[in-house]
């Protein structure tokens, strides 16, 4: 069944951005070593099972804790470990095992068991090579198993969303994802994923422009009545988990939780091919398929890179010259700043993002049309002028000033909450009750009350800080969410989001 429902309230439509990467795949050439993080993804961090001066094959574990929350991490290149040390890896104290390539053969150690007829697997082998493979990490709630690979057991999920909405303003290419036989592997990767989880009702979120995909989808999935298509238009951030849970299922979130909470999982499409990969092909997740976006690339193209490549070995020789480049991880809105360019490449990252650093003012800018920008308060312009690409940077474009209650924030806040009002009582110090009242833990950090202000007051920052002092307090969310749900899994989330 083939769905087109209307969107959430608020949001933005990021359109004609330049350096949008095309659907074109190149394979990374294979690094002379690589670092691997013993965490990634929904998972604790897990155990070495290898030590300094061991011999490993691509595709071997090195690191398992079938104690805790987590999924096995896989070597990505034959080679020696050099290495194994404990770092600050994105704000994590976290083991990293260096690895020097030494052959630099592409073959992977595969999963024993895997069968292109899975069908005829009994469901622990199934389950046991999704979580084999690391796979199951991936995601904001995991993949359940019988293993420890998230919140809740297989049996207690009720909706499985897989979503390919692609509301960034820099996204990686569904033409590319689902080209050729891909298609054919993700629908298989569905099947595979609705055998382990029986009870779930499935749910295919897609960008409603794009036709082709949406026409071919319809014409494979018509006889399985337990999955529905779902039409959606890429407004920002259409693809949040507590964005998609209300648009598809009309129900509430439990703010600050996560969907597997309330029997919900969520998945992209790269990680139902990775179950595919899994479960057929025997492969463990070691490569991940990286979207180059922005203008500061000299072509926006997606690479197969394997896991642990530092981005210094990605972006080399890649960005124009010079330009001072800002690289950003995933979202453009909230996104880290890659300033250390040895940090290694994890299974998550989706997309590498390199924008012009720039923090010149520039005289009686807000004379000018700005038709090269993006911005709210200048929407008119777009429709004029459709074909006009837009180049973000780093600048403000302006100096922050008093807030002018222009509600700019408001009308676009994804979540109905007042950032503006929430900000000044944050500022003035008035940290109590009243703003739980006004939502301050409802807030998903999108990041548009700050791209639409014009005053550039950091609203974000200002909500971030009233909740961090709110659970000094002891004051957090559980007392304003916890009350009007009935939640499963709640240990367990506690248990690996607060490592």
């Amino acid at each position: 069944m083939i769905k087109c429902l209307k969107g959430f309230t608020g949001g933005y439509s990021f359109k004609n951005y330049a350096g949008q990467a095309v659907p074109t795949l190149l394979e990374q050439e294979l690094p002379e070593q690589v670092i691997i993080p013993l965490k990634q993804g929904l998972s604790s961090e897990v155990k070495s099972l290898v030590k300094k001066g061991d011999i490993v094959t691509a595709g071997q574990i090195i690191g398992r804790d079938d104690t805790n929350i987590s999924s096995p991490v896989h070597a990505s290149v034959n080679g020696v470990v050099e290495d194994i040390r404990r770092v600050n890896y994105f704000k994590r104290e976290i083991n990293l095992v260096t690895i020097k390539t030494g052959n630099k053969s592409r073959d992977i150690l595969r999963l024993p068991g895997a069968a292109s007829d899975w069908w005829k697997l009994k469901n622990e082998k199934i389950e046991e090579l999704i979580y084999l493979s690391g796979v199951s990490s991936l995601d904001g709630e995991g993949i359940p198993t019988r293993f420890k690979s998230s919140f809740i057991p297989p049996e207690k999920v009720e909706h499985l969303i897989i979503h390919g909405v692609g509301s960034e303003p820099y996204n990686i290419s569904l033409d590319l994802l689902l080209a050729d036989k891909n298609i054919q592997n993700f629908l298989e990767g569905i099947k595979i994923l609705k055998r382990v989880m029986p009870k779930c009702k499935v749910h295919l979120a897609l960008n409603a422009r794009k036709k082709k995909i949406i026409e071919s989808m319809k014409k494979l999935t018509a006889e399985l009545e337990w999955l529905d298509i779902i039409l959606l238009e890429p407004k920002y951030p259409q693809g949040y988990d507590e964005v998609l849970v209300p648009t598809i299922l009309r129900k509430k979130f439990p703010y600050t939780y996560s969907a597997a909470n309330m029997g919900v999982i969520i998945l992209n499409i790269q990680a139902v091919l990775g179950v595919y990969d899994a479960v057929v092909e025997g492969l463990p997740l070691i490569e991940r398929i990286v979207a180059l976006s922005g203008a500061c690339f000299k072509e926006n193209i997606h690479l197969k890179v394997r896991v642990g490549t530092s981005l210094g070995d990605i972006i080399k020789g890649r960005l124009k010259e010079g330009l001072p480049v800002r690289l950003i991880d995933r979202s453009i809105l909230r996104g880290f700043h890659l300033q250390d360019t040895s940090l290694p490449v994890e299974r998550t990252i989706s997309n590498l993002i390199a924008i012009p650093e720039n923090r010149e003012r520039e005289f009686l800018a807000f004379i000018g049309p700005g038709v090269r920008r993006d911005s709210y308060s200048r929407g008119f312009l777009a429709k004029w002028l459709p074909g006009i690409k837009k180049f973000p940077d780093t600048n403000l474009h302006g100096e922050e000033r008093a807030c002018i209650s222009c509600n700019f924030c408001t009308d676009v806040c994804p979540v109905q909450i007042i950032p503006h009002l929430i900000s000044k009582y944050v500022q003035a110090e008035i940290i109590d009750e009243i703003i739980m009242q006004y939502g301050i833990f409802n807030c998903i950090d999108c990041g548009l009350c700050n791209f639409v202000c014009p005053s550039k007051i950091k609203l974000l920052e200002n909500i971030k800080k009233g909740r961090e002092k709110m659970v000094e307090e002891n004051c957090g969310p559980d007392h304003c969410i916890l009350p009007h749900f009935e939640l499963i899994g709640i240990e367990e989330y506690r248990g690996v989001t607060k490592l």
